[in-house]
């Protein structure tokens, strides 16, 4: 009896020694698709061994309703054994937003969880992430890689240091990583009136004309929106000073973009 109660007790071993590093811990995602993440997973135990597909996990987020782990047998496809001191490097988990998720970005948690040979008093390793599902971060993720959530890469700092925000860059659908400011919008002067024109590519942020008499002052109270008979790109939009330039005597607009959700 004290043989078999041995066996019952003893196919369970206490285990505490796993680390989880994500890299990197943001992915881009559309909603009704699915996200690869990966990293590393290192058995920092001195005497215990890990089977690789004993391991499940459990992903939680908010909202929760949009984001699934996509299956819980977060090993059940790589067999292998993590002697102690021993790293897996590769894909470790997929993270599914649902079809009508919101343009958002889900920040959450993965947790590794002992399977049927492991028990242990808590996790046995944690890691953050996020799925990004706005367009202008998957931008910044698609343009700076791994540098995404760098200071150089955010909204209002220029990578390339030509002049050009980041986030204008992006409106524009300019290339953040070349100085291109020979394709930024350049005001024109049209029947007396100095016009300001731009295509907006961006649908999360929005855009706003704004004109000047002495640079210190900006307003959208003397900027209206005119009609070209043959705009070229055809979704061109152009903007341009109510007052004539006559009146004025000077004038100076400039374009705005700003985030329709505020980011980084």
């Amino acid at each position: 009896m004290r043989w078999m109660l041995c066996l019952l007790l003893c196919g369970q071993t206490a285990f505490a020694g796993l680390t989880l590093t994500l890299n990197p811990v943001a992915q881009p995602v559309s909603a009704g698709a699915e996200a690869l993440f990966s990293g590393t997973l290192t058995n920092t135990s001195a005497t215990d061994r890990v089977f690789l597909n004993d391991l499940t996990a459990a992903f939680t987020a908010d909202p929760q309703s949009d984001t699934a782990l996509s299956s819980n047998a977060f090993f059940a496809n790589v067999p292998g054994i993590l002697l102690p001191g021993e790293t897996y490097s590769g894909p470790l988990f997929r993270i599914s937003l649902s079809s009508t998720s919101p343009a958002a970005n889900y920040t959450g948690s993965i947790t590794l969880l002992g399977g049927t040979d492991i028990t242990a008093s808590g996790s046995l390793a944690t890691a953050a992430i996020t799925a990004l599902a706005t367009p202008v971060d998957q931008w910044r993720y698609q343009t700076f890689g791994d540098s995404a959530g760098s200071a150089p890469a955010a909204d209002s700092a220029d990578w390339d240091n030509d002049g050009t925000p980041n986030l204008m860059e992006y409106a524009l659908a300019l290339d953040a990583l070349v100085p291109d400011t020979q394709l930024l919008p350049a005001p024109v002067l049209l029947s007396d009136h100095l016009t300001l024109s731009y295509v907006p590519y961006a649908t999360d942020v929005s855009y706003t004309i704004e004109s000047s008499t002495d640079l210190l002052q900006w307003s959208t109270s003397d900027v209206e929106a005119i009609t070209l008979s043959n705009p070229q790109p055809p979704a061109l939009l152009t903007f341009r000073q109510k007052s004539t330039l006559s009146q004025l005597g000077r004038g100076f607009m400039r374009l705005k973009v700003t985030r329709v959700n505020p980011g980084p």
